[in-house]
């Protein structure tokens, strides 16, 4: 392998993980959401962000060269391996906390595909520009959450400087 696929390679890998990650944590409110609706949002952006993962990971399987398919970047290596940004493993928390540490990845999230659209690489400029319509949509809902948890209760207000203290 070249070295530059192996840079491809590591690179969209690193994208993939932090969005596989952090789809597996969203989905763990599935059937707990606080509402039947939220229930079903949260579960689509854990759709997404799979998706997205999905697509990194068959691109980074792609330039390895190994015969790795998207299901063995997914499943198959230790956990040590995986490149993630820590922040999409945090635990859920509270719904605030969960919020917020959408709000936070979402944000990185746009900024980052907003640049990777310019990239050299075609893919990674496609896969960009097609992850960045899914992220506008993620920041929009969880900042709608963050200033309805900052500007609702007393609790919901503490739970919400909480969770930003702690992410």
């Amino acid at each position: 392998m070249s070295e530059l696929n192996k840079n491809i390679a590591e690179y969209a890998l690193r994208i993939g993980d932090t969005s596989l990650i952090l789809g597996q944590r969203l989905a763990e409110w599935c059937g707990h959401g606080p509402i039947l609706e939220e229930d079903i949002a949260l579960t689509n952006i854990s759709l997404d962000l799979i998706g997205q993962s999905r697509a990194f990971l068959t691109y980074a399987g792609e330039k390895e060269g190994n015969g790795r398919s998207e299901d063995d970047l997914a499943f198959f290596r230790e956990a040590r391996t995986f490149k993630n940004r820590l922040m999409a493993e945090q635990p859920n928390g509270d719904y605030a906390q969960t919020m917020i540490r959408q709000l936070f990845l979402s944000v990185y999230q746009y900024y980052f595909y907003t640049e990777l659209m310019k990239s050299k690489d075609e893919t990674f400029a496609a896969l960009a520009e097609k992850s960045l319509k899914e992220v506008t949509y993620h920041v929009r809902h969880s900042s709608e959450w963050t200033i309805r948890f900052g500007d609702g209760t007393e609790e919901s207000h503490v739970r919400t400087l909480e969770a930003v203290d702690t992410l």
